[in-house]
């Protein structure tokens, strides 16, 4: 873990990719196959990479938004308001939400759809 504060970039655009997932949770004409990007073209898995070090707290307001969307994507809540258990939580809803659609994908193929 880093014992430096968290960059005010990286908190960002932590925020922004928990704002971009629940888009692409919700929005039924983007392609749920392809992960948004965020911010200089970084997927929410990148933006993951680059807070898991962080142990500062995340606002109230994006813990208790990453909360609420860990309980809509029926995953976990981060264990702390930290950027690093935050970043573990995002990962893990959107590795859960592409094997759902991958899974989709596979049953569709297997259709003949």
């Amino acid at each position: 873990m880093s014992a430096d504060p968290i960059p005010p970039d990286r908190a960002d655009a932590f925020n922004k990719a928990i704002a971009a997932f629940h888009s692409w949770t919700i929005e039924e004409n983007r392609d749920s196959r392809i992960e948004p990007e965020i911010v200089q073209r970084h997927s929410i898995s990148a933006v993951c990479n680059f807070v898991e070090a962080f142990n500062d707290p995340m606002p109230d307001n994006v813990y208790q938004f990453l909360c609420w969307l860990a309980a809509e994507q029926s995953g976990a809540a981060p264990d702390n308001p930290s950027y690093a258990s935050g970043a573990t939580c995002l990962r893990a809803l959107r590795d859960k939400y592409m094997a759902r659609h991958e899974e989709q994908r596979k049953r569709e193929r297997d259709r003949g759809d």
